[in-house]
């Protein structure tokens, strides 16, 4: 299914990203800006400030929606409780079509949160062909395949171009063009990118890609699809091409790493304009005559041998990026350490084909990435951990456990949950870091948990017969070491105190995540409360005996007045005949406070 481009908003837009939605929210954007393109993995699932920010970046601009995470060449299954909320959010936004990378992101259930090659052979072309169906079925969508840039080819033999036409014409599904990747592609891999681009069906192409790649020395020369520099004469050029045999069709500036001001995005949007507008002028000019010869692409010079397996491919590759002894046990016999870990013959033979060196930059370009997002989230423990001691756990984490989830966003929950029981055990890592750790990830799921409003039978006014109804960005935890009387700050080195503790954490009216000392009654009645569902009048005296206090009169004051106190912070809403422990998702860290309860 395509959908026609007519139907679709053209002009030059931008990837909305978090550096600057809050100015394109608030109607700061530079009026060069005609169009914006969401990855709803960055907002399924999310409360707190960011779906107001994005809708009001929807009454201001037409979106396009496009994927991180479908996994469309993967040989593990889709995740259908993956696709329904994807379907969800694409509903809520309009979409109609929606598009992610034609590619593989994780094998035996690991995600490595990065864009891998497919062997270009028929086996892959059936597997996505496969999934693309179960996708667009799933999402009751038509469906884009973006082409991505890639560093080594996984086996196979056909021409990327042919890969390419093929999916989509088994698939019947449309093609975002990233016209950077090609430039990318060719200038790694040696062939013409106006000869791929003539070779492409360009019918198919629902919408197009910019952006800007770097070289990388270290990592075996390679120029890297880095999304951190500006769009290049070449790649404008590629566009406009493009542009000039379609006609109107949707243009995003990909950026993702050193973004600079808006305002300077806006100038760069206006200079993207200029070309696609004289293209668009001479496609006027010419729209009725064939496009001009443009020179045929290549064979490959050097066909990569035959596959046997998908499967065994891509657990080859996840094996090279996630082994702790990747980097040092790949060089030294790639043949026998590849065999060691699962990949028969003769798909060993088309990844020791490739070279360790390059199968190695897969392997440090994962472990960057996901290195990063770790240390957003949890900078304080990554700090008192040291340097080496932060890789030497991070190996052993990607080793023993790596992530599962989707969502870039829980890859640090991921890594704390498996050191909850892997720290202890370490001698070289301080005791109190797990709870250091938890409590950072937990202010970052507080901070972006969904908080829907309270049912509509709600009553202000508490009953004691009836289940009470409390926000949704709210998690009672318990610590061993009492972490949130630690400073802020990130290069602190203190150590705090070996207390029990049990922490309210909630977020507030004005989207400030906040903690709440709980007292062991306190805990041991809102356990039962928020977390069990019960009516004030079983929690009560359940709560007084499992924290060895007699039901008397002060425990009853007390415990009004500690009901009192979290209806005038918004963390009660009232009574209600059904209340659902709180659920959510991982999100950004802002701000923190401290306050103590009875």
């Amino acid at each position: 299914m395509i959908v026609p481009r007519s139907e679709l908003p053209t002009g030059v837009g931008l990837g909305l990203r978090w550096a600057f939605i809050d100015e394109i929210a608030q109607g700061q954007a530079p009026a060069s800006i005609q169009l914006l393109e969401v990855s709803p993995e960055n907002y399924m699932r999310r409360g707190g400030v960011i779906p107001e920010a994005l809708d009001r970046a929807a009454e201001r601009f037409p979106i396009l929606t496009h994927g991180l995470m479908m996994n469309v060449g993967g040989t593990t299954e889709l995740d259908p409780a993956y696709l329904r909320q994807l379907r969800a959010f694409l509903w809520r936004m309009g979409a109609r079509y929606h598009s992610d990378h034609l590619c593989w992101t994780g094998s035996d259930g690991a995600i490595v949160h990065d864009l891998l090659p497919l062997p270009h052979d028929r086996q892959a072309v059936r597997r996505c062909v496969e999934q693309i169906d179960r996708i667009q079925q799933a999402l009751s969508l038509p469906f884009a395949v973006e082409n991505i840039s890639y560093y080594l080819v996984p086996g196979g033999g056909m021409a990327e171009v042919d890969f390419i036409g093929e999916v989509l014409e088994g698939a019947d599904c449309g093609l975002l063009l990233d016209v950077n990747n090609v430039q990318v592609n060719a200038d790694n891999h040696g062939f013409d990118p106006l000869g791929f681009l003539g070779a492409l069906p360009l019918d198919r192409v629902v919408h197009l890609h910019v952006a800007g790649g770097q070289r990388r020395p270290h990592l075996d020369d390679l120029i890297i699809d880095t999304h951190g520099t500006d769009v290049c004469p070449r790649v404008q050029a590629l566009m406009a091409w493009v542009v000039e045999r379609l006609g109107p069709v949707p243009v995003i500036y990909e950026r993702d790493h050193d973004i600079p001001p808006l305002p300077e995005l806006g100038r760069q949007v206006a200079e993207l304009r200029e070309v696609y507008a004289r293209a668009l002028a001479r496609h006027a000019e010419d729209h009725a005559e064939d496009p001009p010869e443009v020179p045929p692409v290549p064979p490959p010079r050097d066909p990569p041998v035959e596959i046997r397996s998908l499967a065994g491919i891509e657990r080859g590759l996840s094996a090279v990026i996630l082994d702790r002894e990747g980097e040092t046990g790949l060089p030294g016999d790639p043949a026998g350490w590849l065999c060691r870990h699962g990949v028969e013959s003769p798909d060993h033979h088309a990844l020791v084909a490739i070279g360790a060196s390059r199968l190695l930059v897969y392997r440090s370009l994962v472990r960057a990435g996901l290195m990063s997002v770790v240390r957003s989230f949890i900078p304080r423990t990554i700090a008192r951990l040291s340097e080496d001691g932060f890789v030497r756990v991070f190996d052993a984490w990607l080793h023993q456990a790596p992530p599962r989830s989707r969502y870039l966003r829980d890859a640090p929950g991921e890594l704390v949950a498996w050191a909850r029981t892997a720290w202890p055990a370490d001698a070289a890592v301080d005791d109190y870091l797990v709870d250091l750790a938890r409590l950072e990830i937990l202010e970052s799921e507080i901070d972006a948990a969904p908080d829907d409003p309270p049912p509509p039978d709600t009553q202000a006014q508490l009953v004691l017969d009836q289940p009470l109804v409390f926000c949704g960005a709210l998690r009672i935890a318990d610590f061993e070491h009492a972490v949130h009387t630690l400073p802020p700050e990130d290069d602190d080195r203190s150590a705090p105190p070996r207390e029990p503790t049990t922490l309210l954490l909630y977020r507030d009216t004005e989207h400030e995540v906040r903690t709440l000392h709980l007292s062991p009654l306190a805990r041991a009645v809102l356990r039962r409360l928020v977390e069990q569902g019960q009516t004030v009048a079983e929690a009560l005296p359940g709560g007084a005996t499992d924290a060895g206090e007699t039901m008397d009169d002060a425990v009853l004051g007390r415990m009004s007045a500690l009901l009192a106190d979290l209806a005038e912070r918004g963390i009660l809403r009232g009574s209600g005949a059904a209340a659902s422990p709180p659920v959510g998702p991982d999100g950004r860290n802002h701000t923190r406070s401290t306050m103590k309860s009875t």
